[in-house]
Parts: structure tokens; sequence; C-alpha cells
């Protein structure tokens, strides 16, 4: 018989004890295989649950419905109000601790906020923010504050309880005491507040952790200047926020010289319609000149200038963008820009931005629409309308010639266009002069345009069932063409009709224009300034040609 010795008996147990802590050690995971799991996760429950009171643990189990991805905890769970200490997150699978600092004050009720960061391990999302809340006291505070944040984008609220009366201006220098990820649907709920004074925002979430800037940060403020919370008004419910789409300012860019008498500046959002609020100063060797400016008719971020005389080429000047005093339209800070003239050689042809193509028209019946069309060259001086020609077929059709800009002009027929009719405007080099440039490359440069049938339209009428003394504007948004819209303002009757509306879908959105500027105001943080109430009636409306529709006893909250 063979006897094992004690070096065989010694290695068994010891590659025993290295299989047993692999296999205790691995990785907690889902289990694989089958279809892939979309279900949101959810929270089953807490220990302690939430409510809790005299809390005196050191830990919140937290138990989910899911496996949850371990590297979306990080920045998905927080304790607030804030402490100096932070908590510590361990993971297991389904579950996760939270390990509370030492540091609780006596009586208060802390709210640990767990936002849509936190993913399974098929990276689906929280549906929404979840709130958990427990007292170091006898008493959790109950009070409510609940709203929804629109905007297109995934959102967030933020809300300060002010400490005196200087937080109440500088609120937002600090992190917001609280803060919560809406819903898909913008919808939001702070729970388990104290009494006291509020200040809410609202932001987009992927600028949740950046430093808010009253000027560039894009945010909504509410429509009340504080929100109090007392024993006698516990819930604060429709605080609604309009979230805007762009900052409140404009910025620079970029600018260049394109030859030594025209350049271009560059700025980080559409301009148009902002230029007279725009004043550009161009500086070199103690000389200041006053350019002339126009925006691109494509490119609505870029603004053109150009001077009289041409400068020396390879000039070193200071270009600078100085604010207007309007500070809604302008930009904030003045942008100072090095750049060197350039030559005027140009080798290149004067074209027009798609010619080649088909250009369609849409026209109306009763109102002549103008044709636009731009130059790849500012053309300074020169007498454009001997150079146009616009025909139908052999026939030549008269027309008026507007001069937008160096670039951009606009064709009008003086009778109107034909439906579904293929015109053609020729341009004719040997009747376009062009100084110290290359002009058209043929003799011959045609621009197609076929125009559409003739645009139908219809319109929307209604009435409110209570009267406002405040100017009320009812504004009727595309949802299938951005920036488009209709408004008017809600007459003294309590009604309303918008005439001339394109067949499409459209929101209905009314707004007290306090300021009366004729436009939604979204609210400042510098000075401090609430937004314009709003409402906006959540069915789409659905507006057909020839058809006049009517809404009736439409129902506001007040504001």
């Amino acid at each position: 018989m063979k006897l094992f010795n004690s070096k065989t008996i010694f290695l068994f147990f010891l590659c025993s004890h290295y299989l047993s802590n692999v296999f205790s050690c691995a990785a907690i995971q889902a289990p694989s295989g089958g279809p892939k799991d979309e279900t949101a996760p959810f929270l089953l429950y807490s220990t302690p649950a939430t409510g809790a009171t005299n809390f005196d643990q050191s830990i919140v189990q937290l138990f989910f419905s899911e496996y949850i991805l371990e590297r979306s905890i990080s920045d998905a769970i927080s304790l607030l109000p804030k402490t100096d200490d932070p908590i510590q997150l361990k993971y297991k699978g389904k579950e996760l601790v939270v390990k509370l600092p030492d540091s609780l004050l006596i009586d208060q009720t802390y709210i640990l906020s767990i936002n849509r960061n936190l993913k399974d391990e098929n990276g689906v999302s929280l549906s929404e923010g979840i709130q958990l809340a427990f007292s170091t006291g006898n008493i959790i505070d109950k009070s409510k504050i609940n709203g929804k944040l629109f905007s297109e984008e995934e959102t967030s609220a933020l809300l300060w309880k002010i400490r005196d009366s200087l937080d109440a201006k500088e609120f937002f220098l600090r992190q917001p005491d609280y803060t919560i990820d809406a819903n898909e649907d913008g919808h939001f709920s702070f729970n388990y507040l104290s009494n006291g004074s509020y200040k809410l925002l609202g932001i987009n979430r992927s600028k949740l952790n950046e430093r808010l800037d009253p000027n560039y940060s894009i945010y909504g403020t509410s429509s009340t200047d504080v929100i109090n919370i007392d024993s006698a008004s516990t819930f604060k419910k429709d605080i609604n926020i309009l979230i805007p789409k762009a900052s409140k300012y404009i910025r620079v860019v970029n600018g260049k010289w394109v030859n030594s008498r025209r350049g271009e500046i560059n700025f980080d959002a559409p301009i148009n319609g902002k230029i007279d609020y725009i004043k550009v100063e161009i500086t070199s060797g103690g000389n200041k000149i006053l350019p002339n400016l126009f925006v691109d008719n494509n490119e609505n971020n870029t603004l053109h200038f150009f001077i009289k005389d041409s400068l020396k080429s390879g000039l070193n000047t200071m270009i600078n963008v100085v604010p207007s005093d309007n500070a809604e339209y302008s930009i904030i800070d003045s942008a100072l820009i090095s750049a060197k003239t350039k030559s005027n050689i140009d080798t290149s042809y004067l074209s027009i931005k798609d010619a080649e193509k088909v250009n369609n028209l849409e026209i109306e019946e009763d109102q002549i629409r103008p044709f636009d069309f731009s130059f790849s060259k500012v053309l300074y001086n020169v007498i454009m309308d001997s150079a146009l020609t616009l025909k139908k077929d052999s026939v030549i059709i008269d027309f008026n010639l507007e001069k937008l800009s160096p670039m951009h002009y606009r064709v009008i027929p003086k009778t109107n266009w034909i439906p579904n009719t293929d015109y053609n405007l020729f341009v004719m080099r040997d009747k376009l002069k062009m100084v110290n440039t290359r002009g058209i490359k043929d003799s011959l440069l045609i621009i197609n345009i076929k125009t559409s049938p003739f645009r139908k339209f219809g319109s929307l009428s209604g009435n409110l069932i209570e009267g406002y003394n405040e100017p009320l504007v009812a504004k009727l948004s595309s949802l299938e063409k951005e920036q488009y819209f209709l408004d008017v303002f809600v007459n003294s009757n309590s009604s309303f009709k918008i005439n001339k509306i394109p067949e499409g879908i459209y929101s209905l959105m009314f707004y007290n224009d306090r300021d009366e500027n004729d436009h939604y105001s979204y609210g400042s943080l510098s000075p401090y300034q609430s937004s314009e109430w709003f409402e906006i009636i959540p069915d789409t409306i659905s507006i057909r040609s020839n058809w006049d529709m009517e809404i009736t006893n439409i129902k506001l909250n007040s504001f």
C-alpha cells in the first residue's frame, strides 16, 4: 500500500486554499445569456427605510432590482445637505453600502440623493432620481417642491436654501444644497425640506458639474423670486422652468483678414438680428478704422467686415470687438484679436453658393416671396441690375433687386411666381465688372429656380376662461421646423387668433410679457431676476391647410 507523505498532503491543502480564494473573490456580475435587458433598474428597499427618525447608524444599505454597473456609482450618490466629509461607497452587485461621515448634525434631516448617472450592468439608467430621507432627531422634515423643467435635453433641478441677505444675491457662487435629476418628461420633486426660503434653477444635466456663470451658463430661473416654505405652506407644486437653448451672451471665437480690405469674425452663436449691438474697431499704427459690418447669409455665426481703402499686405492690426450698451443683446466681454492683413492676390473665381443645384422656392398665392442668393466674394461698388436676367423658358420676367449686403442679393418678380414652374436667373460676366479680383469663370452663370405649389395655411383661435390684467402672449411653436414660431397678444376679451399658420404640428405656450420686450425672458442670476411666468398646453396642435381651428375655455394656472 502506497502512503501519502507529508509534502504531498501540504501541497494538496495549499492548492485547495488557493482555489477557494479564487472563486470567493470572483467579480460580482449578472448571469450571462439571453436577450439584452433594457428595463431601468429601481430601488427595491433600503435599510433603514426612508423616513427613519433618531437615526444613529453609520451605514445605509440600498437594494436594487438589477446588478449595478460598478463604475457608475461614484458620481451617482450624494448626501444632502452637503457635509464636510464625503460619503464612502461599497459595491456588492445588487446592493450598495453607503458609509456615512461621523460629522452628522443633531436634529437634522438628511437626504440620500441617487441621480440618473446610476446604471445597471447593461448601461440602463434610473428612470428618475431617487431621494431617501432620515433624521438624526425626533422629527423628519416633510415639505416639498415639485415642478417640471422644459428642455430638449435631459435636465437637473438645483435648489439653494438661502442663508442671509448676501446669500440671496450670491447663492449661485456656492454648491447647491440639493440637486435632483428630472425624469424623461422633465418632472422633478424635492422632498423632505425644512422651513425656509429657497432659490430654484433648472439646467441641462450635461452641465451639472460645471461652475455657474451668470452670463455664459445655460439656465432658467423660476418665475418667483423666492420660494418660501413654512408651517402654513409645506407643498409648493407646479413650479415650472423653461431652459433656453443658448447662453445669454455671445462670445467671439476667432477672427481673421481674408485680404487687405476684408475680414471675418466668428461667434459661438448666431448673430443675425444683433448686428446693431456689435461694434468693431481696427487699429494699426496708431490709426483707428471703423469698418462696415454685415452678417453672412448662410453662416449666421459669421460677421464680415470691410474697410474703404485697402491696407498694406502683411500689416499687423488689432481687431477690437466692443459690446454695446444694451447688455441683453451684446457680447459681455470685449474681444481683442491680433491679425495680419493678407495679400490682395486672389486666384479664385467669383461664384454663387449652390448655383449648380435646383433651388426650391416655396411660394404663396397672396404674397410674392423673394429669391435670395449670395456671392462668394464681397462686391464693392458693383452695379448688379444690368448683370442679371430672370427668365421662364425664353420669356424675360421683370423684377426688382434688393441689395441686403455686399454679398447677399434678393430678386422679387413684379408679378407672382407661377406654381410648379422652372425659372432661370442668368448672371452675365461682361456686365459684372470686378476690380483686382477674378469674376465669373464662364461668360454666363445660371441659377436654377423651381417653385413649389402655393403654400396653404390654417389658423388657430381660442379663449381663456379667466381674464388677466398683465400682458399675456400666446406663442405657437413648430415641432418640425426649428426656431419657427408665431405669437400674438391675448386681447382684453381673453381671446386670441393666429392667422396664416403653415401646415404642421405645433405646441402652444402662454407667457406673461412682464418686461414688454416681445419675447420670453428666462431670468438672470446676476443681478437676480426671476423668469417670466409661462404655461405650455400639454397637447400638441395639428394645423391643417384651409382649416380654422378653435380651442375654447383654456384654463391656465394663475401667475
